[in-house]
């Protein structure tokens, strides 16, 4: 990690260099950077330049800065989902201890899942969807929905946003619209006399909004996995429609699939 002190480096260079030696693996995770001013000296160049350097750093998902303390090589080791069972066969949701499947397939990799419910529909009626909600669900012009915005941790962090919507006509008066985490066997719409029969499943990236990005605690520059699955029931209708959004730099999607 040299150069030229008969011309300054760029901030690019700085985090070419520093990145070199992170996938490399001379610096791995939980390592500390070299200081803004080991920098400067080294480079030959500016505070702001190094400031600039990080940035891209940051915004690559390479590093994490930690207040009095500088910026370390981030943990990028990311979590496997498996969703080939994901909702399907006999579920193992269980109303003694809130875990759904996704809870018990993030503690089968020997991870301690959480969640925090962000939002529930309160309206009596429900609530007017997004478009895309209206198209996905199939809802009649003006038929209302209800929502449950849920943040899932996996050891104490942060990992994925859940965003479900349901047809109001399915959902009020259900456990759906407790304001408590909520786990039933079978499943929520299973035990409310609307299984999931069939599914849709959608990937996509985006950059994420302002909310999603303070939920998440995402790094400036880092990139939204969304997963949307639309459940339809035995009459081939939608009974819910749930986004997931996972970091990027966090996730790995796995599934099996049969030839």
């Amino acid at each position: 990690m040299t150069t030229d002190h008969n011309r300054r480096a760029s901030a690019q260079q700085i985090a070419d260099d520093l990145r070199a030696l992170i996938e490399s693996g001379q610096l791995g995770p939980g390592d500390r950077l070299p200081f803004t001013r080991e920098l400067v000296e080294r480079y030959g160049t500016t505070g702001e330049t190094v400031r600039q350097a990080m940035i891209k750093l940051r915004s690559g998902g390479l590093v994490e800065s930690r207040q009095g303390s500088g910026v370390y090589v981030k943990d990028n080791s990311p979590f496997a989902w498996d969703i080939t069972r994901f909702e399907r066969g006999d579920r193992p949701d269980s109303a003694e201890t809130a875990m759904d499947a996704w809870a018990a397939g993030v503690a089968e990799q020997g991870h301690r899942p959480d969640e925090k419910l962000l939002y529930v529909t309160r309206k009596r009626q429900g609530e007017e969807p997004p478009a895309e909600i209206v198209d996905a669900l199939k809802l009649d012009g003006g038929e209302l929905a209800v929502c449950r915005r849920r943040l899932r941790y996996i050891d104490g962090e942060p990992y994925q946003l859940s965003v479900s919507w349901f047809p109001a006509r399915i959902a009020l008066g259900t456990p759906l619209m407790n304001r408590s985490k909520t786990a039933l066997p079978g499943g929520i719409l299973a035990h409310i006399g609307h299984r999931q029969v069939t599914g849709r499943d959608r990937f996509r990236s985006r950059p994420p909004n302002g909310q999603e990005r303070e939920d998440l605690q995402l790094d400036a520059g880092t990139s939204l996995l969304e997963y949307r699955r639309i459940g339809f029931g035995e009459d081939g209708r939608p009974v819910r429609c749930m986004s997931t959004l996972c970091p990027g730099d966090r996730t790995m999607i796995e599934m099996d699939v049969e030839f």
